[in-house]
């Protein structure tokens, strides 16, 4: 299927699977270390949008449809990752983008709090989500060469830094509110600014290294490869109905049932603090078990999880939450270590049209979430949620047939 690669045992990556220049024969685990610091670094800073949702709803008088679209606004710009994959798989922009991003990103969510309309928050999370789209296009890739032969566990050990970010962030996110208001949201810039100039220093050891083939180009890459995307965006459409509509409207969900903001907000660092979990397991263990098997199983669990927490009360919805963070966004490492295993000597293009298309279903799904609990409330939104959950089953049926088609 793809040029440069050589299979020692499944596609699927049960045993070891080398691309090109995409591993070495070693795992190097400084640069793993440093790679996932800058993602960590990065997701920090957009990890304060959702904790502090329930508070510019109330300045500005926001629908749930508008702050819903918020977070479309965060991610446009990953609809042009496809093709900035492409040209870093040409240029060797990995180390530039990884040591950019934070500032970028830190610049305009900083200033949030001081948007005095919805327009201007927009703008600024447009700005925002240039950081995002630079972060998400090199980390992976040069995440992959640095894992060597443990493609899944490096894509692990990669989420795992944006998902500490996000257990922490609505920690930050209420702290930061608690010392200086909403409008004192600029205060946290330095602190991108400092994770840049850290990383500039410590990013010159990540060098992914040059391709041995010409990579074939994106459109070719879309042709020889589009039975995989169309099973890759079924799934992420089925998984991101159920996790961005959480991640995006869960203190929103809880304050509205009652709870206070500050154990709303725990709650989402519980959830991300479970998936941090989940997708550190889910790359080491596809790694042995092989990818699709884990794909199908946490596609199998989510929706009962879901409809658990929302019947739930008390402790056990917090460890229905906990366990449904775990297995739901567990899909993401396998899935990015599948895309990039496929891909030859397009890593980059491969990686960027992921997450195009988790762009694509998060811009989509939140603000359709969002207008229909404008019409019944969140709750019942919620179990239309876990309902269009149970379609990712034959997704991931149909992504196991296509990945064995290719063996």
């Amino acid at each position: 299927m793809a040029s440069g690669h050589t299979d020692h045992e499944r596609v699927d990556g049960t045993v070891e699977r080398t691309t090109g220049a995409t591993t070495t024969g070693r795992t190097h685990w400084g640069q793993v270390t440093i790679i996932s610091l800058a993602h960590f670094a990065h997701d920090i800073y957009t990890a304060l949008l959702s904790p502090w949702l329930p508070l510019l709803i109330r300045k500005l008088a926001l629908s749930k449809l508008q702050a819903g679209s918020l977070s479309v606004f965060l991610q446009i710009a990953t609809f042009f990752n496809p093709f900035i994959g492409g040209l870093v798989d040409r240029r060797n922009l990995v180390r530039l983008l990884v040591v950019v991003s934070p500032t970028v990103t830190a610049a305009g969510m900083s200033l949030v709090g001081l948007a005095p309309s919805y327009g201007a928050l927009a703008l600024l999370l447009l700005v925002t989500g240039l950081g995002v789209a630079g972060i998400h296009v090199s980390t992976p890739v040069a995440m992959a060469h640095a894992a060597g032969p443990r493609t899944g566990l490096g894509m692990s050990f990669h989420m795992l830094g944006g998902e500490l970010a996000r257990t922490l962030g609505p920690i930050v996110a209420v702290q930061a509110v608690a010392w200086w208001g909403i409008e004192g949201s600029w205060r946290l810039f330095p602190g991108g600014l400092a994770a840049s100039l850290l990383l500039w220093w410590k990013v010159r050891d990540v060098r992914p290294g040059r391709a041995r083939q010409k990579p074939t180009g994106l459109f070719v890459l879309w042709r020889r490869t589009r039975g995989m995307l169309l099973a890759v965006t079924g799934l992420m459409s089925a998984r991101q109905v159920v996790s961005s509509s959480l991640t995006t409207f869960l203190p929103t969900f809880l304050v509205e049932q009652g709870a206070g903001l500050w154990m709303a907000n725990i709650s989402l660092s519980v959830f991300e603090a479970a998936a941090a979990v989940g997708v550190l397991a889910a790359g080491a263990i596809s790694d042995r078990l092989g990818r699709t098997r884990v794909v199908l199983a946490a596609t199998l669990l989510a929706p009962p999880l879901m409809a658990g927490f929302l019947l739930a009360s008390g402790v056990l919805k917090l460890v229905l939450l906990a366990l449904l963070g775990a297995v739901i966004l567990s899909l993401n490492p396998v899935i990015m270590a599948l895309m990039i295993e496929t891909a030859g000597e397009d890593r980059a293009a491969a990686n960027g049209t992921f997450m195009m298309i988790m762009f694509l279903t998060r811009s989509l799904l939140v603000p359709a979430v969002g207008a229909l609990a404008d019409v019944v409330g969140l709750e019942r939104a919620y179990w239309v949620c876990a309902g269009l959950s149970l379609s990712g089953i034959f997704f991931a049926l149909l992504l196991r047939r296509e990945v064995d088609g290719h063996q």
